[in-house]
């Protein structure tokens, strides 16, 4: 299912807009300048010192031993980095290699808005932007807030908050006879996957964990309430019928469904506010609500409906205190309910769900309440808007969900007996490793709010290359001599057997990539700046759509023509400081292009002037006069 939301800008807005962009465009233009010389500067002392450092680099036979008459030269040697470090990740304490480096990544199995914009240019300059929102589940490095979602029914959950990326690096490392600083140890790739065992899963994670591939994937915690409609979406194990549970494997609690007038009786602004429960935690515990039953994460990470004799956790009923942030509302005294008066429906409460207010139609659909003012709005129906005008009121509010408000299930924990597969661990076709775990999680299915961490590691022994200035045991950047280099360094590692000269190619190739990105990024720089500065002249000739087209597309022209000539300006005058004759061959390219602009600039417009030159009247022979 698709949102679309139909916004228009009006043309005076559009062009005050681009006048305040004029500025940050030539602040954008200039700023490009100090970029493109500076990279190259940077590119001509790089290569200045690799030439210098190819020059002077001494082989060294091995690493094994250390030649004092070497101390103090830049020298090239290849050995193996070895270290006894134990890298321990702190979620998975029983994960801890003797390795280079460990890296964990974390994936979180979320809902995503996807946004895609098609824009139309009216009559009389004005804008019309047509916005579709549409959702999809997907692995994402960061969990996703789902508050601001424009679509109710698409709420996120992480069931293992606490798991973040993390890079850990030894801290020593042997290179035969030598040492090697923390800046060459951290250069060393060749990360390989970690091979996942059962035993590398935390106590408090079994039962939660399953382990597919490299990945391990945490679930929903044992025991814990499961969201609406995941039973339905679990595969059996062969031989068991869906939606029965064999005895002795999972029990199921099902709550009654909450009374629509104790719903009501939640306030409107609970929905984002706070319960403290005190056998729990003194802590206060933020209130989310799905389809307007107001819930509450418990400390082991459970979804718990708060109803109005309390919150039920771990087997019996809390009592709760819920007040309500900024104006000291105690729960479940009677809230202020604001309604909307909606010709042809009646008059509808006002709910939230995720920072959004609704009505529920008596069909059950929602219908997206926008406001206007304090007191007005409109209600999307069916695509179609409808003007209301809003009151509050005092007293009890009605239900805040007509339709019937169903609990999910609660899981509890499960006697799993040995070999034994629990309900949709597993779904037909899924490959599971001998010996791997299985837990909540399920990776042929995954549901929202799973967790999947994978783990790399670069080996405790790699062989390496290196180009550095030998210093007693270790290794230092050599200094470049030459006043052109500017005193730029060269310390060189590369994982693997290198030889010098592959690696000072190696250095002077990476050099040649990055000055060719900064100059492209530069100009872009200068092109985007131009065409901000440009753009007023769009706007006002958008009073006919077409004619600001074709202005665009002039003023884009306009500003690569500019663009392009001051940037090889720019990189000819660096390059005037650093080596003068390629510099006067750019600046004469530069010069070329800027010429053959000025010259057609003034062919068109004496081909103008000449077209509004009036033509010369013709002479009419005189008259024979008469005899």
């Amino acid at each position: 299912m698709a949102v679309t939301e139909t916004t228009t800008e009006s043309w005076g807005s559009r062009l005050g807009g681009s006048i305040k962009g004029v500025a940050i465009g030539g602040l954008l233009f200039l700023a490009g300048i100090p970029l493109l010389f500076w990279n190259e500067g940077r590119a001509v002392k790089t290569a200045k010192a690799l030439e210098e450092g190819a020059s002077v680099c001494a082989k060294l036979p091995n690493a094994d031993t250390i030649d004092a008459t070497m101390d103090g030269k830049l020298v090239h040697v290849t050995g193996t980095a070895v270290t006894d470090d134990v890298l321990t990740d702190d979620l998975f304490p029983a994960l801890a290699p003797k390795a280079i480096r460990l890296t964990r990544k974390v994936e979180f199995y979320q809902w995503v808005e996807n946004e895609r914009k098609e824009k139309k240019k009216n009559m009389g300059g004005s804008e019309t932007t047509v916005t579709t929102y549409t959702y999809s589940k997907k692995w994402v490095s960061k969990p996703v807030d789902s508050s601001s979602f424009r679509e109710a029914g698409h709420n996120n959950q992480v069931f293992m908050p606490e798991a973040t990326d993390r890079n850990l690096v030894a801290e020593n490392a042997r290179y035969g006879a030598f040492e090697l600083n923390k800046s060459q140890i951290s250069r060393i790739v060749g990360a390989k996957n970690v091979e996942l065992k059962p035993e590398y899963i935390p106590e408090s994670l079994k039962g939660r964990v399953t382990i597919s591939g490299n990945y391990a994937y945490v679930g929903c915690p044992v025991g814990s309430m499961m969201q609406p409609g995941m039973m339905n979406n679990m595969t059996p194990a062969p031989g068991m019928q869906p939606g029965v549970v064999p005895p002795g494997m999972v029990q199921t609690v099902a709550t009654q469904p909450v009374p629509a007038e104790n719903i009501g009786a939640v306030p409107q602004t609970t929905m984002g506010g706070f319960v403290t429960v005190p056998s729990i935690q003194p802590n206060r515990m933020s209130v989310t609500n799905v389809d307007g039953v107001p819930f509450v994460i418990t400390p082991d990470g459970t979804p718990t409906p708060v109803m109005p004799n309390g919150i039920y956790y771990a087997g019996n009923m809390h009592t709760i205190t819920a007040t309500v942030q900024g104006n000291g509302f105690v729960w479940p005294a009677p809230p202020v309910v604001q309604y909307a008066d909606i010709p042809g429906y009646g008059s509808l409460p006002l709910f939230t769900i995720e920072n959004k207010s609704y009505v529920r139609l008596a069909t059950g659909a929602l219908a997206p309440y926008i406001r206007q003012t304090a007191s007005a709005g409109q209600i999307i129906v069916n695509g179609t808007s409808i003007a209301v005008t809003v009151s509050t009121t005092a007293g009890p509010a009605p239900a805040y969900n007509t339709a019937p408000a169903v609990q999910p299930a609660m899981v509890q924990p499960a006697m799993v007996q040995p070999g034994m597969v629990q309900p949709g661990m597993v779904q037909p076709g899924t490959t599971v490793a001998t010996g791997t775990m299985q837990g909540t999680a399920n990776p042929g299915n995954p549901q929202v709010g799973d967790v999947r961490i994978s783990w790399t590691m670069v080996p405790a022994e790699m062989p390496v290359s290196i180009v550095a200035v030998q210093t007693g045991s270790t290794f230092a950047p050599y200094v470049a001599k030459d006043s052109a280099a500017d005193g730029y360094t060269v310390d060189l590692l590369e994982t693997g057997t290198k030889t010098k000269e592959e690696m000072f190619q190696n250095a002077e190739n990476a050099n040649t990539m990055m000055t060719w990105i900064l100059r492209v990024v530069g100009w872009l720089m200068m092109y985007m700046g131009l065409k901000m500065v440009f753009k007023p002249l769009e706007v006002l000739g958008d009073v006919l759509p077409i004619l600001g087209d074709l202005i665009g597309i002039g003023t884009g022209l306009l500003a690569f023509l500019i663009a392009t000539p001051a940037a090889l300006i720019t990189i000819s005058i660096a390059w005037l400081f650093y080596r003068p004759i390629l510099g006067i061959v750019l600046l004469a390219i530069a010069g070329g292009l800027l010429f053959l602009l000025i010259k057609k600039r003034a062919t068109a417009k004496a081909a103008k002037a000449a077209k509004e030159e009036p033509a010369p009247a013709e002479e009419t022979a005189p008259s024979e006069s008469a005899e």
